[in-house]
């Protein structure tokens, strides 16, 4: 009997995918929490420093003590104190954890915190200050899954709340990281099956940025951060890579093309190391029938990170042209320019590419 080649092809390819996604991600970011906060070889004020980051940057977390965090920092260990930092852990950041929220309603645009009492921490050790400052005395360290009453949202960048028998305050983007817009029953999004490209991986380490990191580690982080917020919306979300693994580019599009996807997003980020001031994002797609997709993706983008707009256009890449569902290539900014890596590496911002990414397909579906 002869069989088809390509079905063999297909079947192979299908198989080696499957089998090598059996890793499970545990990955735990540090956000810093003050600016010009030293980096130090060891964990103790008697070592060197080998630096200094500043507030709302993010850093892989290799080590911790009581009192010191362990960074990977430029591609070494370096040490920062446990008192300036929070740590938001990706693998347990649930949608129970989060869905156990939705019936609060959180208007951050205008400040309006009257119709929510309490919600709980999505991340892992969070700060309790006496006052909206983090040169201020920490009150207590908050676990992730504790229930705090917010009083105030003090400023853009501070929330009182109430834990406990005491009153202080926590950094406001917990409450964006939680995303308020949650509306599980009524969004487009419900049963809709994504497949999520983080690019590159393993050795294929992508671009390197300007301060020497990969972008296959934030091509990853934004990944489950977007997928985060797709789950919430009610949506079945699948990556062709969910850990520092290479994974041949022909597999990933045909998990799409498996799965019967409503929608393949292959996630990356630029770099243009002879103009250093380029900046903005682009967004790629290859067949005639995804310009709308790609109209509303990348306009929601635009509209929720402020980035430059680098337009739409054709992108003949192998990712999208084996994939035989609607398929967008993301090139959400540039890690030669430093304002806008640094852009990139905060939780807050990462959250605006997640939702104008949500908002963009939730306007997709809801006019297709």
């Amino acid at each position: 009997m002869k069989i088809n080649q390509q079905f063999i092809l297909f079947s192979l390819a299908v198989i080696l995918f499957f089998g090598f996604m059996h890793h499970n991600v545990f990955a735990q970011t540090v956000t810093i929490e003050a600016d010009d906060l030293l980096v130090r070889k060891g964990p103790a004020t008697t070592y060197e420093p080998i630096g200094h980051v500043n507030q709302d940057e993010s850093y892989p977390l290799l080590d911790e003590t009581d009192d010191w965090i362990a960074i990977d920092y430029d591609g070494q260990t370096g040490w920062v104190s446990r008192q300036y930092v929070s740590i938001i852990d990706q693998e347990t950041v649930t949608n129970k954890n989060l869905l156990d929220n939705e019936s609060s309603s959180i208007d951050t645009s205008t400040g309006d915190l009257s119709n929510i009492d309490t919600f709980k921490l999505p991340v892992d050790r969070v700060h309790l200050r006496s006052e909206a400052t983090t040169q201020s005395e920490i009150l207590a360290v908050l676990s992730q899954g504790q229930k705090v009453t917010i009083v105030e949202k003090t400023n853009d960048d501070w929330i009182k709340v109430n834990w406990q028998d005491k009153s202080g305050f926590i950094p406001s983007w917990l409450i964006d990281y939680k995303s308020n817009k949650v509306n599980k029953l009524n969004s487009s999004l419900k049963d809709k099956v994504i497949v999520i490209d983080p690019g590159h991986g393993g050795d294929d380490v992508g671009t390197i940025s300007i301060t020497d990191n990969y972008e296959k580690k934030y091509t990853l982080y934004t990944s489950q951060i977007l997928k985060n917020q797709l789950e919430l919306l009610g949506a079945k979300v699948y990556f062709t890579r969910e850990d520092d693994f290479y994974y041949a580019l022909t597999p990933r599009p045909l998990l799409a093309n498996y799965l019967a996807a409503d929608v393949f997003l292959s996630i990356h980020y630029n770099s243009e190391p002879q103009h250093p001031s380029a900046s903005g994002i682009n967004t790629y797609h290859l067949k005639d029938a995804d310009q709308d997709l790609a109209s509303y993706v990348h306009q929601g983008l635009i509209d929720n990170t402020g980035a430059n707009d680098r337009g739409i256009a054709t992108g003949d890449y192998l990712v999208l042209r084996l994939s035989k569902r609607p398929g967008l290539l993301l090139e959400l900014g540039f890690l030669s320019n430093d304002h806008e890596e640094k852009e990139i590496q905060s939780p807050d911002y990462q959250l605006k590419i997640s939702e104008g990414i949500v908002e963009g397909l939730e306007n997709y579906f809801s006019n297709h």
